[in-house]
């Protein structure tokens, strides 16, 4: 089963290419998503993986404080604090993403639209 999810959050830091043993790209980044819980705000820290082309745009141009959209599929992962608290952890496959912060794109010294990557490159 995969479960769907959208967020719109802030970069953590720079994502950093990878390069899988077989040739394939993939960057990884952390995304900050603040929400409301009763009259508390709390943030949920999304780890979030993409792949192929979309890592490579995504470590070309996004950079850390960068409002993003994302979407895709994610999975929770539960584990144990060094105090024993149990914590939940959520890893996010990126299918989507766009900038959420209206900004436009400076490429080759070219004004671009902001664009929406889609796909995933295995």
């Amino acid at each position: 089963m995969i479960i769907q999810m959208q967020a719109i959050g802030s970069v953590e830091r720079d994502p950093k290419l990878h390069i899988t043993q077989d040739g394939t790209p993939f960057t990884e980044f952390t995304l900050a998503v603040t929400t409301k819980r009763c009259v508390e705000d709390i943030t949920i820290w999304l780890f979030c993986y993409a792949w192929g082309s979309q890592a490579e745009t995504i470590q070309q141009l996004v950079t850390k404080g960068s409002m993003l959209f994302v979407q895709g599929h994610f999975t929770p992962h539960q584990y144990m604090t060094e105090d024993g608290k149990q914590e939940v952890s959520l890893e996010v496959n990126v299918e989507q993403f766009s900038f959420a912060d209206g900004r436009e794109l400076q490429e080759n010294d070219q004004q671009s639209e902001t664009r929406l990557c889609t796909g995933c490159e295995p």
